[in-house]
């Protein structure tokens, strides 16, 4: 009996090492905080481990202003929302050598719990130590907007610097914009223009910018359209000492959520720590209603930058889908298409338009939609119509008319039909 125990756990032993060996890691080494001219530079060290050996490394970093009150070197936080989705592609347990707020430590158990549902063939879930969990400190005041010149940011921008959310209606101290993001971190002359014209929008509502650099997406192994949201948050946490709460504005509206999708009121908000809230903003409206609230403020109107499909990432290009798409947002509410995009034949870019994903396809039926209840008539809403149909589903809606199209949407919206 007693050589059987013994004979146990040796062979227990055994498998805790070879579990040990087999496993693989990322570790996040935090550095200290470096300064740039006048930037400073937040920066993490990303060890990739099988078993006991170092397959890789690189760094992620953070560059900002140094005259704004950055995160201890310790805090963790920015760091972890980094990775954890490409953790999860990989299947590799997170070490963190510095410390983490304990309310996103418990928020991230839930959202790895979400992708795991939704796509459990992509994502893992993963197990996270850290050094240790910082005491819980309250999140400082007012708010920050992420602001990217969309149409989503400049709604949100609009309705909170207006006080028009009744209850809800957050003080926006700052916006940001992410120079990583949608232009590259090559494109300097682009990026400028673009904080310039982001600044001048902002300037008309009394609201300063804050511009941040990252590498994020040059490290990144992650979906981008998956991973998104904790791409923002973990940029913009490093804001956390002006502002405790981020605005994220919403994609999608309530009435046609896209599941799996990187930035959802569904779970957005399990981004946030202890000391910096995130808060999922106009799901309450769709992107026509949004231009419509949009059209009041002449100034956003006019620019709007909602382009990434185009060569000059400081403008719109006025062709790809979703260029046309807002210029027929604003057709759609009985307004004309604001200078920010240049004139051209809109109803010959429509008919280049070939739709390939379903959330883009229910935006399109809603604009038709849209006009259509509103008395909206012009040679777009056929070629709109015609684009919508080309698009393959279980129900072609593009010949509907009237009040029985529009019931038809409705249950589009509900779920009771799917596109393939």
């Amino acid at each position: 009996m007693r050589e059987l125990c013994i004979t146990a756990i040796l062979n227990l032993e055994i498998y805790i090492l070879q579990r040990a060996i087999n496993m693989k890691f990322i570790i996040l080494e935090p550095l200290a905080l470096a300064f740039k001219g006048e930037d400073c530079v937040r920066r993490c060290t990303i060890n990739r481990v099988d078993g006991d050996v170092r397959i890789s490394q690189e760094d992620v970093w953070f560059q900002f202003s140094k005259s704004i009150l950055s995160p201890d070197d310790k805090d963790c936080d920015s760091y972890l929302l980094a990775v954890v989705m490409g953790a999860m592609v990989e299947g590799r347990d997170i070490i963190v050598k510095g410390s983490v707020s304990g309310g996103l430590l418990s928020n991230l158990i839930e959202y790895q719990a979400a992708w795991n549902k939704w796509l459990p063939e992509i994502y893992s879930i993963i197990d996270i130590k850290v050094d240790s969990i910082r005491e819980v400190v309250r999140p400082v005041s007012g708010s920050i907007c992420a602001f990217s010149g969309g149409v989503d940011s400049m709604f949100s921008v609009w309705m909170h610097s207006q006080v028009k959310n009744s209850y809800r209606t957050q003080q926006i101290k700052s916006c940001t914009l992410v120079h990583g993001f949608d232009i590259p971190l090559i494109e300097t002359v682009a990026f400028s223009n673009a904080a310039s014209r982001a600044a001048t929008t902002l300037d008309d509502v009394g609201i300063k910018i804050m511009l941040i650099k990252t590498n994020y997406r040059e490290i990144s192994r992650a979906n981008w359209e998956h991973a998104h949201a904790t791409a923002l948050v973990a940029t913009l946490a490093n804001f956390k000492s002006v502002a405790g709460t981020l605005l994220i504005g919403s994609t999608y509206p309530y009435s046609s959520l896209i599941i799996p999708w990187g930035s959802t009121p569904i779970i957005d908000f399990l981004l946030s720590s202890d000391d910096f809230i995130v808060m999922h903003d106009g799901a309450s409206h769709t992107r026509t209603e949004k231009v419509k609230a949009i059209s009041e403020w002449q100034v956003g109107s006019e620019n709007l930058r909602v382009c990434w499909e185009g060569d000059l990432k400081d403008r719109n290009c006025g062709k790809c889908e979703k260029c046309v798409r807002t210029q027929l947002n604003f057709l759609a509410i009985g307004c004309q298409v604001p200078n920010c995009f240049d004139d051209g034949d809109l109803v010959a870019d429509i008919k280049g338009i070939v739709i390939s994903k379903e959330g883009v396809h229910t935006e399109w039926m809603q604009i038709i939609d849209y006009a259509e209840r509103n008395g909206i008539k012009g040679g777009w809403v056929k070629e709109a119509n015609e684009v919508v149909s080309k698009r393959q589903s279980t129900i072609d809606i593009a010949f509907l008319k009237g009040s029985f199209r529009r019931l038809v949407l409705a249950a589009i919206r509900r779920g009771l039909f799917r596109g393939n």
